[in-house]
């Protein structure tokens, strides 16, 4: 198996200070790939496996040794045929080369596009603003051309229902986080405002007809007059 990995560039690094460095990549609890329909999580794994990287100061050859290291199962044997092809039309095999094969077979170019769109149609509907910020920025990242701040921040607040929007448009954040914060500021605002009228119900109720009682029935005496019976002589109960 070991030979197996190393025929296909992922030789488990041999000597006391390479086995020490896995050892510390191991220890960062790297995340193994097996292959997942779900483009997401092919685009996540190089995203986790970037992080440990930065962080180990890992040199591009010990990237790529320890990439493939972690491909299971279908994703493995993809990269084995893949291996075998690249070299045989002598392309040099590095962690640049390893990354752009691995993004075009599992998060291609379509399905790319596809977020790039869903970024662009994104409003808040009926989501928390908590809730459209984390969509926003997970679909920002999508985004093709540069963002700057000031239109990332455009961006957002035009997504915002219409209450939220104009009353967070007109103060021209231009710092993301500055603007979720006050956007859910704004919104519990308008959440404690309607719970206020919800509660007081509407105004203007006359107090007479707030305190006539639902059993008291007109009736017509000599004279013309109206006067009005009590619930006793309705239901012809008698009190001695």
């Amino acid at each position: 198996m070991e030979a197996e990995r190393a025929t296909a560039g992922a030789a488990r690094p041999a000597g006391s200070q390479e086995s020490r460095d896995l050892a510390e990549f191991q220890k960062c609890n790297p995340p193994q790939f097996a292959g997942d329909a779900d483009p997401e999580v092919a685009d996540r794994w190089i995203r986790e496996l970037e992080k440990i990287f930065t962080v180990l100061g890992c040199p591009p050859e010990r990237r790529l040794a320890y990439a493939v290291y972690m491909l299971v199962g279908e994703a493995e044997h993809w990269w084995r045929g893949t291996y075998q092809m690249l070299v045989a039309r002598g392309v040099t095999v590095d962690w640049e080369c390893f990354r752009t094969v691995f993004m075009e077979k599992f998060f291609p170019e379509s399905v790319r596009h596809a977020k790039e769109a869903e970024f662009m149609r994104l409003h808040q509907g009926g989501m928390t603003v908590s809730e459209y910020a984390i969509k926003f920025e997970h679909l920002a990242r999508f985004y093709s051309q540069g963002m700057p701040e000031a239109w990332k921040c455009r961006k957002f607040a035009d997504g915002l229902k219409y209450e939220l929007k104009r009353m967070v448009v007109p103060m021209a954040i231009t710092e993301f986080p500055a603007l979720v914060e006050k956007a859910k500021v704004v919104e519990q605002l308008e959440g404690g405002n309607r719970a206020v009228t919800t509660i007081g119900g509407p105004s203007g109720s006359k107090k007479g007809e707030s305190q006539r009682k639902p059993y008291d029935m007109p009736q017509t005496q000599q004279g013309g007059s109206v006067s009005r019976r009590s619930s006793s002589a309705v239901t012809g109960d008698v009190t001695s």
